[in-house]
């Protein structure tokens, strides 16, 4: 018979939403998973480094439904916008975009790579 053990917090982690990012912060690590929200696909990424985030520190993140995380995503020619379960991944805040709407948009540089 199999067991399967696991928590929330190791499935998705801490969310780094815009309040995270500032020019200059980059994580590294590899996905675990993705689900949905309702701004569209995350990202459960196990963290190379541990990081502090909101006061803590957490060995496992999530990122989505950042408009500049996807463009980023775009530019580095990812199938789809969409990454896979296994991708190791780099990901750095590049500075920010003043948008009209309000909230600066927070540009990226991604690094994804994607096992054969």
């Amino acid at each position: 018979m199999a067991k399967f053990t696991g928590t929330t917090e190791q499935a998705g982690g801490s969310f780094l939403g815009a309040d995270f990012w500032k020019k200059g912060v980059r994580i590294e690590g590899v996905v675990q998973g993705t689900f949905e929200t309702s701004v569209g696909k995350s990202y459960s990424i196990a963290l190379n480094k541990p990081t502090k985030v909101n006061g803590n520190v957490e060995e496992n993140v999530s990122i989505g439904g950042l408009k500049g995380f996807n463009m980023a995503l775009r530019a580095a020619g990812v199938p789809d916008q969409d990454l896979m379960t296994g991708d190791a991944i780099i990901i750095e805040c590049t500075g920010f975009t003043k948008t009209d709407k309000g909230n600066d948009q927070i540009n990226f540089k991604v690094l994804v790579d994607r096992p054969e």
